[in-house]
């Protein structure tokens, strides 16, 4: 499945069987009341008890199968970009790639990895990650 350039499509995964949804836009930000918000600043979908919600259906994770980059905000204000990554998924409250944790967007996820917890995290196609 090939989309327009310049879009970022998130694929959620559900708990059980089911079929994933698809959500598309130029840019997501999971920002710190556990949003996930698209670029007109409308909640995409919402993260809590250790799920993702979308419209009225609960999903494990997320994840992206096409180069993005991260534009992160630390605690203190700061911001970094990582990247471009191949890969992404969010789950767990996790930003990982392939197996690699890169960070936190959920202070209550219980996991022996020691990451850093980020207070917003972009999803940027890498072209626009400046």
């Amino acid at each position: 499945m090939r989309f327009t350039s310049g879009m970022i499509t998130l694929t959620f995964r559900p708990f059980s069987d089911g079929c994933p949804a698809h959500v598309r836009a130029a840019y997501f930000r999971i920002c710190a009341d556990a949003t996930l918000r698209g670029p007109d600043n409308d909640i995409a979908a919402d993260y809590t008890n250790q799920k993702w919600r979308l419209g009225h259906r609960d999903f494990l994770e997320f994840r992206c199968d096409t180069p993005l980059c991260l534009r992160v905000t630390h605690a203190t204000g700061e911001r970094e970009r990582l990247g471009p990554f191949e890969f992404l998924r969010a789950s767990g409250g996790a930003i990982f790639t392939n197996e690699r944790c890169l960070g936190l967007h959920a202070s209550s996820w219980k996991t022996e990895i020691t990451a850093v917890c980020w207070s917003e995290i972009a999803l940027l196609v890498p072209d626009r990650a400046v």
